[in-house]
């Protein structure tokens, strides 16, 4: 039998388990890159076979290296690894001819404020929003909408210059800070168009669905943590969310209609969802799996479902089979600093690594590092993962075992009296 080739544009994050899920399943692995340094960089060395070297920000670039490559014709799936270049990957398939989603469903879940017309008219429960450019628009929109509202990009990720805005001043500093705010990840523009949204204030959630053909083989909720405002960085992501069936029904009828009405109604997504006093809205919409190791690891440990193999077989025309194997709860902690300054280093006990319900523990600084009070997910400084037989159970463990980590900051030598 033919050897399959699996072409994936630029795995980072959590597209590096598409590599590891194609190569472990015996297929021929290609990357489209930006530099042929990113497998070490972003940590898929070993699980690939060729690099095809293009600006994955570009069509043209992409769809030319592929034609000009030795696999032009022989590709049997064409695989988004990074929700930043997902549009891009769905423009070139239409231009191949291969199996991806529509254009037009990735552009809006990369997209929105575009996302949000659509939800608009579409009766999604959303946020109220207004599109801007300069402060002064921003101002008129905040006291349209009325404070406190949030200022966000219209397509960046991982909470970048995501602002929670209690008045006229906050706004003005936030708009000088965000207009500084040129390229995201991969060197990928951020448009210079911002969005002014009701600050929905309730509990968070997201959910993890795999769909065919808009109905839905895997939708799972998680429960989510955030930073104290006024920024909104996630530390601590809960599956399943330990919550009433009912109100586990509200929110997957919730990001369904969403995403049946962009469109992307084929394959993995994570739907980010607020439940409000007058029920679950949309904070926003992504075509891929969950990151933040919900999908790599949450999903796996809760239910023993691997949604990279079954997005792998969906675009090889493999069977797909997203069955629970069995039912537990796991969650993920986040470490974060309460202040700046230089790393000294990370302390714990021993404790930690021999609790029988740690799955893992991953420290991402280093000593000498600046590190600061976190204001978007870069800045998090490592991360505990628990299973357990429930979520409360796992939750609660994850609580107590991060606790125990102290980060270290060196402190300037006090000035000496004369």
């Amino acid at each position: 039998m033919k050897q399959k080739t699996v072409v994936l544009v630029e795995p980072s994050f959590y597209g590096v388990s598409f590599a590891k899920s194609a190569y472990d399943k015996g297929y021929k692995v290609v990357c489209v890159v930006s530099s042929v340094d990113n497998p070490k960089l972003y940590g898929y060395e070993g699980v690939f076979h060729d690099l095809i070297e293009a600006d994955i920000r570009d069509v043209n670039s992409v769809l030319k290296a592929i034609k000009e490559s030795t696999y032009y014709k022989d590709i049997d799936a064409l695989i988004p690894a990074t929700d930043f270049a997902s549009h891009i990957t769905a423009k070139v398939a239409e231009e191949l001819g291969v199996k991806n989603v529509t254009y037009n469903a990735a552009f809006l879940a990369r997209n929105k404020d575009y996302a949000r017309e659509v939800y608009k008219n579409h009766n999604v429960p959303s946020a109220k929003f207004k599109k801007v450019q300069s402060y002064d628009e921003a101002l008129i929109a905040a006291e349209i909408i009325g404070f406190p509202v949030v200022l966000k990009p219209t397509n960046a990720a991982s909470s970048q210059n995501v602002f929670f805005i209690k008045d006229k001043e906050s706004l003005h500093q936030a708009m000088k800070k965000i207009h500084k705010f040129k390229y995201t990840y991969m060197d990928f523009n951020v448009r210079d168009e911002y969005l002014i949204e009701e600050y929905l204030d309730g509990n968070e959630f997201s959910v993890e669905l795999f769909l065919l053909n808009g109905k839905p083989l895997l939708s799972v909720v998680t429960e989510k943590k955030t930073s104290d405002l006024p920024y909104f960085v996630e530390t601590m992501h809960v599956l399943p969310a330990p919550i009433n069936e009912d109100l586990k029904e509200q929110i997957i009828e919730t990001a369904l209609k969403a995403l049946n009405a962009i469109g992307l109604i084929n394959g993995p997504s994570h739907v980010e969802i607020k439940v409000t006093s007058d029920g679950p809205k949309i904070i926003e919409v992504n075509g891929r799996p969950g990151g933040d190791n919900i999908s790599s690891d949450l999903l796996k440990l809760s239910l023993g479902v691997d949604i990279f193999e079954n997005t792998v077989n969906y675009y090889t025309d493999s069977p797909i089979n997203l069955s629970s194997k069995y039912n537990k709860g796991s969650a993920i902690a986040y470490l974060t600093s309460e202040e700046e300054g230089e790393l000294l280093e990370v302390v714990g006990d021993k404790e930690i690594l021999q609790h029988k319900n740690l799955s893992r523990l991953e420290i991402t600084c280093s000593p000498g590092d600046y590190i600061v009070i976190p204001q978007s997910s870069d800045d998090r400084l490592g991360y505990i993962i628990t299973v357990a037989d429930t979520s409360e159970e796992a939750r609660d463990i994850a609580k107590q075992l991060i606790t125990k980590l102290k980060v270290l900051i060196k402190k300037e030598n006090p000035q000496l009296n004369p």
